[in-house]
């Protein structure tokens, strides 16, 4: 299954574009693609949320986009010892225990 989010869109007025970085996350990787779209500042966001998300999607179709980023969706899982990963819940579960 394939899911995206968009994440900071902005508006370059110098390029007179939206831009954001959109991640595809598919097959427990994640794809990050800059995509940048040209259009009036007074463009409804949704619209333009909605274009880049097609732009991003487009482009990993395509598969072999230069300017893509690819990393394991669980990328901390694999680099973090399960006895530090342990260790962490643990002191989150006290903390948000004490919290409530």
């Amino acid at each position: 299954m394939q899911t995206t989010r968009i994440q900071n869109i902005t508006y370059n007025p110098a390029s007179r574009a939206f831009e954001a970085r959109v991640a595809i996350h598919e097959g427990g990787e994640v794809f990050t693609y800059p995509c940048s779209l040209r259009a009036p500042i007074d463009m409804d966001t949704t619209l333009a949320a909605r274009r880049l998300v097609e732009l991003a999607r487009r482009r990993h179709v395509r598969a072999s986009h230069p300017t893509r980023a690819r990393r394991p969706e669980n990328i901390i899982a694999a680099h973090v010892p399960t006895d530090v990963s342990t260790a962490t819940d643990a002191l989150w579960q006290r903390m948000l225990g004490h919290a409530a």
